[in-house]
């Protein structure tokens, strides 16, 4: 790998995990929500920093080529974090219905007064 990609690597990892932690002082994100993005930007910046990592696990794994194997984690991390958010969402989906349902009792005892 190029010097120059090498570099760019390593300023792209750099400022997407300046910026994660940015969110997170800002209370964009929570932090229970941002530690997985906090590890992708930290393996961002290990793979900047040694070039040789991907390529030397793409070969362990079977691989043919790095980026396959790139690709392929890239597919896993991405699956992962879709499973994670659906479980969010139903879980909220189930408190907003069960919230709306205790309100209308609420409010048809109310109005019964």
């Amino acid at each position: 790998m190029s010097p120059i990609l090498r570099i760019e690597m390593l300023i792209f990892s750099l400022f997407f995990f300046v910026y994660i932690i940015r969110s997170i002082n800002k209370n964009i994100f929570l932090l229970k929500n941002v530690i997985r993005w906090l590890l992708i930007s930290a393996g961002l910046v290990v793979f900047a920093v040694f070039p040789g990592l991907p390529e030397w696990l793409a070969t362990q794994l079977g691989f043919e080529t790095t980026s396959n194997f790139l690709l392929f984690a890239a597919i896993l991390v991405l699956l992962f974090i879709e499973i994670k958010n659906s479980a969010l969402l139903s879980k909220q989906q189930n408190q907003i219905k069960l919230l709306i349902q205790e309100l209308s009792i609420l409010k048809a005892k109310k109005e019964k007064k």
